[in-house]
């Protein structure tokens, strides 16, 4: 049965170019793939021309929590919005399809203007800083895992002050959303965030000094857009474990194998191969079989 979805995959990279590799042939040429390189990184533009389907760009320095990400991201989104693509999903390099590329494209045909997504509207019951508010009203520094310098005790002595007086950053009036970084969005949605984004430049700008920006900015323009009722805002189709440790999310290994494949996600994250590379050539082995 010919594909009637042109489905754009957002990969998001910076290291381990040989699991990149494995992970890029797993999924063409059933999908259009799009590649971020993070600017820091020693992995060269070209590591991926020979693969099908594959465009590659290297643009951002990206840092944990920093709006760089959110930018590399729309980058993404708007390489695949004009290369016609119907569906979108970002990942990054250490993750995993773990179903069968027919299996998803079938699941996303059913419904392709259905969003899956991990979202809930600011402040929640599960956050730190004020149930993720915080992250927003405050004044955050780009590199918060980076080396401590005096820029980033200013920030820290600045954010002390905004407690301490009721300071908070002006936002842009709207409902906002926090959950995961991974989405899975149809193509009105993504037209909608490029379209509202190049008009409203002042809503990606006040980002900069956003905590994780990109587990904000995304899911505030969906749940905002007219696409709300077309969201599963409970299941992002990725299987992540948060609890066991010891790592947050736990790097996976063989011992999760069984719960990977049972789930009925389209993706698991993490893997890395220093720490268990068995687990992934047992996924890629029999996935399809």
């Amino acid at each position: 049965m010919e594909q009637k979805t042109k489905i754009g995959i957002l990969l998001l990279i910076h290291n381990n170019l040989d699991e990149v590799k494995q992970l890029v042939d797993s999924m063409t040429p059933d999908f259009n793939i799009f590649v971020h390189i993070d600017a820091k990184s020693n992995i060269p533009e070209d590591c991926l021309a020979d693969k099908s389907n594959v465009q590659v760009i290297k643009r951002y320095e990206i840092r944990w929590g920093d709006v760089q990400m959110t930018r590399a991201t729309l980058d993404l989104l708007k390489m695949a919005y004009e290369q016609s693509c119907d569906y979108f999903m970002l990942i990054s390099g250490a993750d995993l399809l773990i179903r069968p590329c027919k299996d998803i494209i079938a699941e996303i045909e059913k419904n392709p203007e259905l969003n899956y997504v991990d979202c809930e509207e600011l402040p929640r019951k599960d956050l730190p800083l004020g149930g993720g508010m915080e992250r927003l009203t405050l004044f955050w520094e780009s590199d918060f895992f980076g080396k401590r310098n005096f820029y980033n005790l200013l920030c820290g002595l600045f954010r002390k002050f905004q407690r301490l007086t009721g300071l908070k950053r002006k936002l842009i009036p709207m409902k906002y959303y926090g959950g995961g970084q991974w989405f899975n969005f149809s193509r009105e949605v993504v037209k909608h965030i490029l379209d509202f984004t190049a008009a409203n430049p002042a809503f990606l700008q006040q980002f900069k000094n956003t905590r994780n920006a990109d587990e904000i900015f995304f899911l505030t323009l969906l749940m905002n857009s007219p696409y709300a009722s077309k969201v599963n805002n409970k299941d992002d189709k990725r299987y992540i474990d948060w609890a066991t440790g010891p790592e947050f999310p736990r790097t996976l290994r063989m011992e999760d194998y069984d719960k990977i494949v049972a789930s009925d996600d389209f993706f698991a994250r993490k893997f890395d191969p220093k720490t268990d590379a068995k687990v992934i050539q047992k996924i890629l082995k029999n996935r399809d079989s």
